[in-house]
């Protein structure tokens, strides 16, 4: 039985239990169903009193969830084939689409463009500890992207770490710092954490999954080694169940941004210098030093807690990357032995080309390959002036 069908029995029942048992007695008792903004209630009249029952759960319309176009089929099967995450049930995709693209369109805007003041630095860390570039997008649904973000359990910052886990990947946290905050410490962390959940479970949705409700969690709920996250779904808690299809439909709207008519600020984009001062100052004095604007360098070191840059931690300066003219662009191939255990993905990242391009130049089918196979690699030479 599908949600909305569980959601009209429910109702039903309540409903029919409420007129059978007040039918006899005075003041008569009346009860219904409304729907507003996305949330059913049952509202229960009895003379002048009234009681309103929340229904759990997002009450959205077939008719009213967003379509997947050819474009979205693309960005859909391209993230698939560079996570290794299967992608059957588009519905709960489509679903978080309307919740982020529709609904709270103004949330999901203001949380993209904090994301370009991280994004680049995120990207860069995530290439450098071997994990895909497209979990970068993970802080838009754990924060949205604001390191001053606390949650009611007290987890912080970007990545939502908790005290003991973050601790755990060598986050400071005293009466100066919480380096949970700390943006560029905080992210080599949270590749840490990601790489070791891939290491226990070997599939980057099951990593996810533990990212939100802990490996534990996880560990739990699997039965066999071949187990993914659509096999245990409803085996775990209600928010992590959700996790996925959240962060699917959050790279969607990431990716294709003037569908959803929201609009992304790319002057806000920048790179950071990571540096040790070994003498304590006001954020405020470093900014005239730097000449970097103060409110700019307190998004970077969110980490120090009454705006002093002390002695002995990490001061993240913000920085402009220089435009670059290309002057000329051309191919060369190379030729890769296919080798046991080897995947397109991990192929195209060797040689920093697309999976597409690989499968366009030698008309792979399925994106099946097999060891012994020796493919074409277009690798791009780039001329600057």
């Amino acid at each position: 039985m599908n949600r909305k069908s569980r959601y009209y029995l429910i109702a039903g029942i309540i409903l029919a239990f409420l007129t059978f048992s007040c039918s006899s007695k005075k003041p008569q008792t009346k009860a219904y169903i409304i729907k507003k903004k996305d949330k059913a209630y049952i509202i229960i009249k009895k003379g002048d009193e009234k009681t309103v029952i929340k229904v759990d759960g997002i009450y959205i319309n077939e008719k009213d969830l967003p379509k997947l176009d050819s474009e979205d089929e693309q960005i859909l099967f391209e993230e698939s084939i560079k996570t290794g995450i299967k992608i059957p049930n588009k519905k709960d995709i489509r679903k978080y689409l309307y919740f982020y693209g529709i609904r709270n369109k103004s949330w999901t805007e203001r949380a993209l463009n904090r994301a370009n003041f991280y994004l680049p630095m995120i990207k860069s860390v995530f290439k450098k500890h071997g994990i895909p570039e497209e979990l970068a997008y993970l802080p838009a649904i754990e924060s949205a992207f604001d390191p001053y973000a606390t949650s009611p359990s007290g987890a912080a910052g970007l990545w939502q770490f908790v005290r003991i886990t973050g601790k755990r990947f060598g986050l400071r946290i005293n009466s100066r710092v919480d380096e949970r905050r700390d943006p560029y410490k905080s992210t080599i962390a949270a590749a840490k954490y990601l790489k070791y959940l891939y290491r226990m479970f070997g599939r980057w949705d099951l990593v996810l999954a533990a990212y939100n409700c802990g490996e534990g969690c996880v560990q739990r709920k699997l039965r066999s080694a071949s187990n993914d996250f659509w096999d245990i779904k409803y085996r775990l808690p209600k928010q992590t169940r959700e996790y996925v299809p959240k962060f699917f439909a959050m790279v969607l709207i990431a990716k294709n941004p003037k569908k959803y008519g929201i609009k992304i600020h790319r002057a806000n984009i920048y790179y950071v210098e990571t540096k040790k001062y070994h003498r304590t100052k006001s954020l405020k004095n470093l900014s005239r030093e730097l000449g970097v604007d103060y409110g700019l360098l307190r998004k970077y070191n969110a980490h120090f807690k009454k705006g002093i840059a002390y002695a002995g931690y990490n001061l993240n300066v913000p920085y402009r990357k220089k435009k670059v003219t290309v002057k000329k662009v051309s191919y060369r191939l190379k030729y890769h032995y296919v080798k046991k255990g080897e995947t397109l993905y991990r192929i195209a990242k060797k040689y920093g080309v697309s999976v597409e391009e690989i499968v366009k130049m030698n008309k792979i089918r399925d994106n099946l390959i097999k060891p012994g196979m020796v493919l074409k690699i277009p690798v791009k030479e780039v001329s600057l002036r």
